[in-house]
């Protein structure tokens, strides 16, 4: 292809989604976990071959749902832009965000011991060591070296 391509309708779509938020390509793709240049190619429409030859791109269908909850844009925007396959997974995602909300808030109200318990837990399933908590001979010790 040697003229370069008109951007695809849901590239538009993101750029005008940045626009009206007032964030640049590159926070945006920050936030997705894109390079900035993968995430022009996206929303462009295309890459550069060589000079003056230009291949389009399409971009996987999560990789666009992921632009597209950083750029505000709605699983139904999506789909009128014909991107069906990254429409759903957007809506997937949308689905499961009250959740992850309603388990960092119940994580932010644990007191010190169960906030230690729970990531005592999570390190086990994860196969981390964490270092022994320190014992009261230990705080004792460091009250009297210190005087805490």
């Amino acid at each position: 292809m040697t003229q370069r391509p008109e951007p695809p309708p849901w590239g538009a779509l993101i750029r005008a989604g940045l626009a009206r938020d007032g964030l640049s390509a590159r926070e945006a793709a920050r936030r997705a976990g894109l390079s900035e240049g993968r995430w022009r190619q996206i929303t462009g429409g295309y890459q550069v071959v060589s000079p003056g030859v230009y291949a389009a791109v399409r971009g996987p269908a999560g990789t666009l749902a992921r632009m597209a909850a950083v750029a505000g844009v709605t699983p139904e925007e999506l789909r009128a832009a014909g991107r069906d396959d990254a429409a759903s997974l957007l809506a997937r995602q949308s689905d499961q965000a009250p959740a992850a909300e309603e388990m960092l808030e119940r994580v932010k109200a644990m007191d010190a011991d169960q906030a230690r318990e729970l990531l005592a837990t999570i390190a086990v399933h994860l196969g981390i060591s964490l270092p022994a908590p320190a014992s009261a001979d230990d705080d004792a010790e460091a009250e009297r070296r210190y005087g805490t």
